[in-house]
């Protein structure tokens, strides 16, 4: 992977997407207990600087250089630790109380897996929250990359939360100049307890006319 438009991107503009995280994310940070984060695709860094603010010890992942420089320069937080690497094989050294992966966007197969492995880094009572473009930002709103191959839709998201308990799957509107961009969050959670220790559900009973009934 070629990071190259992304330093020139990040050299060329400050804080092209703004200095704080996407409102979305902002209103489900608040209802969590700071804790240990994962800011996946961290670029310049907005989303490990108000998680770290708000009492989390955040490690954030960019795979421009550009982007990691422009995140330690805007704030010296001992509570943030950048690292350059692809997020596509980047592994923890530990376990997370949050993952957040906030706009990124690859070949939606890569996407699916990117998600499906950061939710096993979960601790009990963790959360995964990803906000991107939706799919259906191509044909109905504005914005966002204009390649339909890498923008997520609801079944994909549906797929990449496997196994995992699913709190939000949803799209999210929001102003875009005189028109709408739609979003796509994904907010999951490790069950409470592993599959294996659930009880069997009880044997059905049959009615008189030896019937199951189904919904």
């Amino acid at each position: 992977m070629d990071s190259t438009a992304w330093d020139e991107r990040y050299a060329g503009a400050e804080h092209p997407w703004g200095s704080a995280p996407p409102g979305a994310l902002i209103a489900r940070y608040a209802t969590l207990r700071p804790g240990r984060a994962i800011d996946l695709a961290c670029g310049d860094g907005r989303n490990a600087r108000h998680l770290a603010e708000s009492g989390w010890d955040v490690e954030a992942v960019d795979f421009s250089p550009v982007a990691i420089e422009v995140a330690t320069a805007a704030h010296d937080n001992q509570h943030i630790s950048y690292v350059v690497d692809d997020v596509r094989t980047w592994q923890p050294a530990g376990s997370a109380d949050l993952v957040v992966i906030s706009f990124l966007h690859l070949p939606i197969d890569e996407l699916v897996q990117v998600i499906t492995v950061a939710g096993t880094w979960l601790r009990p009572g963790g959360h995964l929250l990803y906000l991107g473009h939706a799919l259906e930002n191509f044909v109905h709103g504005v914005g966002g990359p204009p390649d339909p191959a890498i923008l997520p839709g609801v079944a994909d998201l549906a797929r990449a939360s496997q196994g995992m308990q699913v709190v939000e799957l949803a799209h999210l509107s929001r102003p875009h100049g005189d028109d709408q961009a739609i979003d796509i969050l994904l907010h999951t959670q490790p069950w409470d307890r592993p599959a294996e220790s659930a009880p069997a559900p009880p044997a059905a009973m049959p009615d008189e006319n030896h019937q199951q009934k189904t919904e």
